[in-house]
């Protein structure tokens, strides 16, 4: 609530409006002065930006130096794009597991093998391809030397006693042939199993004992990045390349699990509230 003057006189109604229109004189320079401070600053934060945004665009552009410089490995170039597509999708789906570090663990061991497992039998045609068949092939008789055969074990069938005496021995004797082989049961194969297999149980053999939900995870993990590599690994047609292909995809896949624990073991405790 404002307080009331008393004004008595002319001259102390005069000497009010005076102050008062020097107060306004003096809160409008500290207006103008206010204003002109600000707007200086809002200029210098002006140029600081524009400075900064320089900068960055600088960086952007050393920082893009793959597709100026490419690695001397065509491997390592075809690998970069490989991560630029798998990364995102690894690093999601291995945060998600939060309930038990085993689970991390298992997403991490079960996508590591499946990415070795997915490229082992290519890698192991392509060493054969250089190398050599992987069994030995039966030496081919030509057709002369067959027919020689042929006519030397006739000739050996003739001089013991001819083809015509053991014709008539055969007729003769009371030969009963069983057409069924008793060991056909044993030579059959199985082609045909009696329950579908599940994909998902079979996926990462060999890690069974690792936790079940990381293993499913992982799972539904490699078949969304799965082809990302494959298509990849069959564009390289030199063993070496394959080799580095496979080497470095391994390597930066566990460098980036690490990142993803890494990131996750960032947290910060709440502070106690000091005591009243």
């Amino acid at each position: 609530m404002q307080d009331i003057i008393e004004i008595n006189s002319l001259k102390e109604f005069l000497d009010l409006a005076e102050e008062d229109k020097q107060m306004n004189k003096e809160e409008k320079a500290l207006r103008v002065h206010i204003r002109k401070k600000i707007s200086k600053m809002y200029s210098e934060n002006q140029k600081k930006e524009y400075e900064l945004r320089k900068v960055i665009r600088s960086l952007l552009k050393e920082g893009d130096i793959s597709d100026v410089h490419p690695h001397r490995s065509t491997a390592i170039n075809t690998l970069e794009d490989v991560l630029k597509k798998a990364i995102p999708t690894l690093r999601t789906d291995y945060k998600r597991l939060t309930t038990d570090a085993s689970q991390r663990q298992s997403f991490r061991a079960h996508i590591l093998k499946a990415m070795q497992d997915s490229v082992a039998p290519a890698m192991n045609n392509a060493k054969y391809g250089e190398g050599g068949a992987l069994l030995s092939e039966p030496t081919n008789l030509e057709a002369d030397e067959v027919a020689d055969e042929a006519g030397e074990d006739l000739a050996d069938t003739e001089e013991e006693g001819g083809l015509e005496d053991e014709l008539a021995a055969l007729e003769e004797a009371d030969v009963q042939i069983d057409l069924t082989d008793k060991e056909d049961d044993e030579k059959k194969l199985n082609v045909e199993p009696d329950e579908e297999p599940d994909e998902k149980s079979d996926f990462g053999g060999g890690l069974e004992g690792m936790d079940e939900t990381g293993r499913n995870m992982a799972y539904t993990t490699f078949r969304k990045i799965s082809q990302y590599i494959l298509d990849a690994f069959d564009m390289l047609a030199n063993t070496k390349d394959k080799e580095v292909f496979i080497d470095y995809l391994l390597t930066n896949t566990k460098l980036y699990f690490d990142k993803f624990e890494s990131e996750l073991q960032k947290t910060v405790d709440e502070p106690d509230s000091p005591e009243a």
